[in-house]
């Protein structure tokens, strides 16, 4: 096992394995917001990785990643083992010697909930202190059974790259202002996820008022998952949020219901989201338009 330098390298190497790991389990090992601070190492960002063979370009059979936020909030903890080398103590292995690079509170995700990560972190003194509800949706039909009724004098249109960065993440951080991780989000973060491959500025709708279409009320930002050995291509609710001054109209519903038709406008069968177990508002507006139980996350905590 060895520390390894956070960059495009390294990121490479840790996204060949997790997309093994995907493959396998169907749970994303990584969240993304993980994956850019890896690629760009603009925070505190420490790798430590399992390879066979060892040597500088080998792939990776286990890694860990931790980030160090550097605003006084917990180091974030991910890792995952490939399918062929569990049972063997890698995943112990990596996640150990990262957390002995930390002296302070740590979170760690674990993706899908399996009984193998609870006992895991249990046995290095985390505790469960979150849930991620992921919920799954049929796509066929939906614009038939859910017509989108947009709010009076509310429009749509597609984000514009170069032109909306600036108003989109004010919008985004005064609708997210007590999450902790979307309401956080920075150009660079942005600029990040617009590099990758999935970005698609048709699929990330805006909402705006008709006299200025420039003025950001509220946005869908869709994101299409491709198909796996196991798994059809899917889509995404990525992100769903309202501008304080037009929430409470029933924009939020409009907007994800609109992106629901675009996703299927695409030939996509399914569509997924993430939701807090504790958002009760939004548990129940996903649910009441067809959306149902299909995976969870845990976050687990170590003060």
């Amino acid at each position: 096992m060895a520390k390894l330098r956070a960059g495009a390298e390294t990121a490479r190497r840790v996204q060949e394995l997790a997309r093994a790991a995907e493959a396998e389990d169907g749970d994303p090992p990584f969240s993304d917001q993980t994956l850019v601070e890896l690629r760009s190492a603009r925070q505190q960002v420490t790798v430590l990785g399992a390879a066979h063979p060892e040597g500088e370009h080998a792939p990776l059979v286990a890694a860990a990643v931790l980030v160090r936020p550097g605003d006084g909030s917990p180091a974030l903890l991910e890792a995952v083992v490939a399918p062929e080398a569990r049972g063997l103590g890698l995943g112990r292995g990596v996640i150990r010697q990262a957390l002995e690079t930390v002296d302070g509170p740590v979170d760690a995700w674990a993706h899908g909930d399996h009984a193998a990560a609870r006992a895991l972190a249990a046995s290095l003194g985390f505790t469960p202190a979150r849930e991620l509800h992921r919920l799954l949706r049929p796509l066929a039909g939906v614009s038939r059974e859910l017509p989108v009724r947009l709010p009076e004098g509310i429009g749509l249109r597609s984000f514009e790259t170069g032109q909306d960065e600036s108003a989109w993440l004010e919008v985004n951080a005064a609708a997210f202002a007590d999450h902790p991780e979307q309401g956080r989000m920075t150009l660079a973060d942005l600029q990040e996820r617009q590099a990758e491959d999935w970005f698609d500025p048709r699929g990330f709708l805006i909402a705006h008022p008709l006299e200025d279409p420039r003025d950001i009320a509220g946005f869908h930002w869709t994101k299409i998952h491709p198909a796996t050995a196991h798994d059809p291509a899917r889509g995404e609710v990525h992100v769903v949020g309202v501008a304080p001054g037009y929430q409470g109209r029933g924009l939020g519903k409009a907007l994800t219901v609109a992106g629901l038709h675009y996703l299927a406008e695409q030939g996509l069968g399914e569509v997924l989201l993430y939701v807090d177990g504790d958002n009760r508002p939004a548990m129940s507006l996903y649910r009441s338009i067809g959306f149902e139980p299909w995976h969870l996350d845990v976050m687990f905590s170590r003060r």
